[in-house]
């Protein structure tokens, strides 16, 4: 091999090695970001969405040094190894799912209003929400942004609660409604009695709201927590802009560009007072506790990390593939199943088909031995 050659390749070392050392400096402050609020430091949040670009990044550069043969491969190992459960909650390369899963089948899903107002233009979409849940038939099923209709029978909500077996209902608004025949809020359904019912105010929004239902299974007791956290509320035009922040390309328009992030940043720190919140009341349970919902935020996040550091995901336990559950961007996963230790998952299934925004989840749920 020529000396220019060798040459070439110190050059191109160096230089991955450089842009290898700033990826695992990206890392190091997206690990920050799951323990440090946002209240007190918003920056790191947006690292932390970062997190599935910068592992994919990571993947790139140890296929690299494993050609090179290098040593810089092992430090990358060290780095991923040292907080694997991010890497566990990002992709599953196999499912452990048991094809003769017989547990309790939870359902988590933002069902988007059912439709009402036939965003996907499509007049099916509420119907296709429904037959989903009901070909599902989840014992347990949490919906978030539900949408109820007392005076139009034909409404797919009105349809779920006479066709399925859930008749048990625990349904609380998202803020007080003056008299009409409209609700608006998170509702947790279910065919088993439930025994106590409460509601966890989230002070600092009028669009983010945690319900807890308490639910006789034969002989025992759980407690279901239903979480809507704080939503950025971008509109078309964010959405756009966001896209182009994602896709690195100039924005069409700067202003538009900081208020998308000014919308992101104050939903960070209001999801953090949030998550706080719900993780505290969490922590004194009397029972064990099953987490579903809807947390804007993926999970590398302070306020996923904030809930679920007691808890078990379902994904992470039982999923496969990236687990993406919102339409809009492909690699986040910001809707959950989490639960108590006592309990082990039997299978976890993200449902295609894009009917909302969101797709919705199924983990199905065993006690331990």
């Amino acid at each position: 091999m020529s000396q220019k050659s060798i040459g070439k390749r110190d050059i191109a070392d160096r230089l991955m090695l450089l842009l290898n050392t700033l990826v695992l400096g990206s890392l190091l402050l997206a690990y920050l970001a799951g323990s440090i609020s946002p209240a007190k430091f918003w920056p790191l949040a947006f690292v932390a969405m970062s997190y599935p670009i910068i592992l994919a990044s990571l993947t790139v550069f140890m296929v690299y040094w494993l050609v090179r043969r290098r040593w810089f491969l092992f430090l990358n190992l060290a780095f991923l190894v040292a907080k694997w459960d991010y890497v566990s909650a990002t992709v599953k390369p196999f499912s452990s799912n048991s094809e003769d899963a017989i547990g309790l089948k939870v359902m988590s899903y933002n069902v988007r209003l059912f439709d009402r107002y036939n965003w996907t233009e499509n007049e099916n979409t509420g119907s296709k929400i429904e037959t989903l849940i009901l070909k599902e038939q989840p014992g347990i099923l949490c919906i978030q942004e539900f949408y109820h209709s007392k005076s139009d029978a034909a409404q797919a909500s009105n349809k779920l609660l006479s066709t399925s077996n859930l008749k048990q209902v625990h349904l609380k608004n998202y803020f007080a409604q003056r008299k009409n025949d409209n609700d608006f809020g998170v509702a947790t359904l279910t065919s088993y009695p439930i025994l106590n019912k409460g509601t966890i105010v989230l002070e600092n929004s009028r669009s983010a709201l945690t319900i807890y239902t308490d639910i006789i299974i034969q002989d025992d007791t759980l407690r279901v927590y239903n979480v809507h956290l704080q939503s950025i509320h971008l509109g078309v035009d964010g959405f756009q802009v966001l896209d182009e922040l994602l896709d690195a390309e100039d924005l069409k328009d700067v202003n538009e560009g900081k208020l998308v992030l000014g919308r992101m940043k104050r939903a960070f720190v209001k999801r953090a007072e949030q998550a706080e919140k719900i993780a505290n009341h969490i922590q004194n349970s009397p029972y064990p506790v099953i987490v579903c919902g809807d947390f804007n935020d993926v999970p590398y996040s302070y306020a996923y990390q904030t809930i679920a550091s007691t808890l078990c995901d379902g994904f992470s336990e039982a999923g496969s593939g990236l687990g993406a559950t919102y339409v809009r961007v492909p690699f986040f996963r910001i809707d959950n199943i989490l639960y108590s230790e006592e309990f082990e998952a039997e299978s976890h299934t993200v449902h295609l088909g894009e009917f909302s925004d969101h797709l919705a989840v199924t983990t199905t749920l065993s006690r331990k031995d």
